[in-house]
């Protein structure tokens, strides 16, 4: 059985997350099928109304792990020009939890015959909270102690591009445009909601009548750590099928699987084994996937998932 991890850890590393400005965003193995979830340009992307949601359980066997929630929605207008959406989340680790949600227009150009160019914009709001009831710490009555729920709401905005066509696409973003400062310890000017940037990119080969291979990649920046780059690749069977795996460095390797059921709903499992030193406390991570579509489905193979 793994070893147990308490408050005080996870607390740690959320309080190391915004102080030095690492990764604050929530990641998903299955990034293939969430680009509305970090690049609002895939809004309108598809011709169809389409609804999502991916539940991700993070390193299960630690106490108090990350359990993140997305939910997204969007939908092209009548003459496929434009694109309107939204998405909800909720990102809760230990005695803390990240919730908002925002909504999403995007605007899309025909550059070619084969392939147009979108760009989109999303707004909304974020509010973080913290339970300090349920902090144990080694010294009671300690003035770094935070009384009770702690809450801040902070506008939140994200812009993107995507360039796509049939069987591919390229997409650049920048999440938490406003970088707005947290102020649940005062006085300290290191807490904020730093910009991330997303770099991502797949193309669907086909491979005989029956068979297709699509690599895909996630490249994700903020300042100052290291990109945090996702590899991924799955074997498709019949549009219907899949099975593949992805790699994202310093963290963990997953496998993953999906079914289309006729062709209105998509079901999808990723299972993750950390490569990190969180592998010595944690038994894996787990996620699920649900996608609903509707409307024109004559090219829903075509064009990005999401």
């Amino acid at each position: 059985m793994a070893k147990r991890a308490t408050y005080p850890l996870i607390v740690l590393a959320l309080l190391l997350c915004f102080n030095a400005n690492a990764q604050q965003l929530p990641q998903f193995s299955q990034f293939r099928f969430a680009g509305i979830g970090f690049n609002p340009a895939f809004a309108g992307s598809n011709p169809y109304f389409n609804a999502m949601a991916i539940h991700r359980s993070q390193w299960t066997g630690i106490n108090d792990a990350p359990r993140t929630y997305l939910m997204g929605i969007h939908a092209p207008s009548a003459s496929g020009k434009m694109g309107f959406g939204g998405t909800v989340f909720t990102d809760a680790v230990g005695p803390t939890r990240r919730v908002g949600g925002q909504g999403t227009y995007a605007y899309h150009l025909q550059v070619s015959e084969g392939s147009k160019l979108a760009f989109g914009l999303s707004f909304g709001f974020t509010q973080f909270s913290i339970d300090g009831s349920q902090i144990t710490l080694r010294e009671q009555g300690d003035q770094a102690a935070l009384p009770g729920m702690q809450a801040e709401l902070k506008p939140d905005a994200a812009f993107g591009a995507l360039w796509y066509g049939e069987n591919w696409h390229v997409g650049l973003s920048a999440n938490q445009l406003f970088n707005n400062r947290l102020d649940f310890f005062p006085g300290d000017g290191e807490g904020r909601m730093s910009v991330h940037y997303f770099l991502t990119a797949a193309y669907n080969f086909q491979v005989g009548q029956n068979f297709g291979i699509e690599p895909a990649v996630l490249v994700k920046y903020v300042q100052p750590v290291p990109p945090q780059i996702d590899m991924a690749a799955r074997v498709i069977y019949k549009n219907e099928l899949w099975l593949g795996a992805s790699y994202r460095n310093g963290d963990a390797a997953s496998i993953f699987a999906g079914y289309d059921i006729m062709e209105y709903l998509t079901l999808g499992y990723s299972f993750d084994v950390s490569t990190s030193e969180i592998r010595h406390y944690a038994e894996g991570s787990h996620e699920i996937f649900v996608a609903l579509r509707f409307g024109n489905l004559n090219r829903v193979q075509e064009l990005p998932e999401e």
